[in-house]
């Protein structure tokens, strides 16, 4: 199978996604980068000002995705938040690099880049008694959280900020893109992009929509969102990042893969 001629939506802002995509475009597919989503900050929030006020108490921080990276950093830097004595986790490679590039030293990094698999990682340390805070969004799951508190931590979970369906209004190339000539391909990095493009293209039946296209999912957690709604994920990359998508799409029509 080849990639030539083939259009790839992707559920990203074309800024920050477009570099992990060269090489199926070298291989001759169109990329639409249509971001589902948009970020709120909530700076506000009591749970919030109670977390910052206590953050010196604080043993480990856990990033899951880097939109918290985002956020928190600007209350990191407004704040002048000391960071020397607590212990920087991040949920996956493209997580860890948003924090590099605020100036955050990543401690723990784990094997399966997942809620699981931080789970699993934080096995190998006595947390008995330990604090941890999480900064999240409104719709992330406690699964991590009980997971943690399961292996003796105390968790601070906090809201730091919200994830809405973006305008349409700013997408109207994109959105006359995606009408003129149906995606064969799509991406969605999380629940809430795949809900949000339901949404955003008034999609009223599902299955009828995405019938005979291909779909891929960042991970487990988006994969069960998309089966959710009656359908299949026939791409799940190895590695839960943006370079993992592309490569396993490589894989999947059997074209070289040679990532830079």
């Amino acid at each position: 199978m080849s990639l030539k001629n083939k259009t790839i939506l992707v559920t990203k802002k074309k800024s920050t996604a477009e570099k992990y995509f060269c090489q199926l475009k070298d291989e001759g597919a169109k990329i639409i980068f249509f971001p589902t989503i948009k970020l709120i900050p909530q700076y506000e929030s009591s749970e919030l000002a109670y977390a910052i006020n206590s953050f010196a108490e604080f043993d480990y921080l856990i990033f899951t995705s880097s939109n918290a990276v985002k956020v928190l950093a600007e209350i990191i830097k407004s704040r002048s938040l000391d960071l020397t004595n607590i212990k920087i986790a991040a949920v996956g490679e493209k997580t860890s690099e948003e924090c590099y590039s605020n100036g955050i030293k990543v401690d723990i990094l784990p094997e399966e880049f997942s809620s699981k698999g931080l789970i699993n990682t934080f096995t190998k340390f006595d947390l008995n008694g330990k604090k941890i805070f999480i900064p999240c969004s409104s719709l992330s799951n406690e699964d991590l959280k009980f997971g943690l508190m399961g292996l003796g931590a105390e968790v601070d979970l906090v809201n730091v900020y919200d994830v809405v369906p973006n305008d349409l209004s700013e997408l109207t190339k994109e959105y006359e893109e995606i009408i003129s000539r149906q995606p064969d391909i799509y991406i969605f990095t999380s629940p809430s992009s795949f809900n949000n493009f339901i949404r955003l293209m008034n999609i009223t039946n599902v299955a009828h929509y995405f019938k005979n296209n291909i779909i891929c999912s960042i991970g487990f957690t988006t994969e069960n969102a998309i089966k959710s709604s009656g359908l299949t994920v026939h791409i799940i990359p190895k590695m839960f990042s943006l370079q993992g998508i592309s490569e396993a799409i490589l894989k999947y029509f059997q074209l070289t893969v040679n990532m830079v």
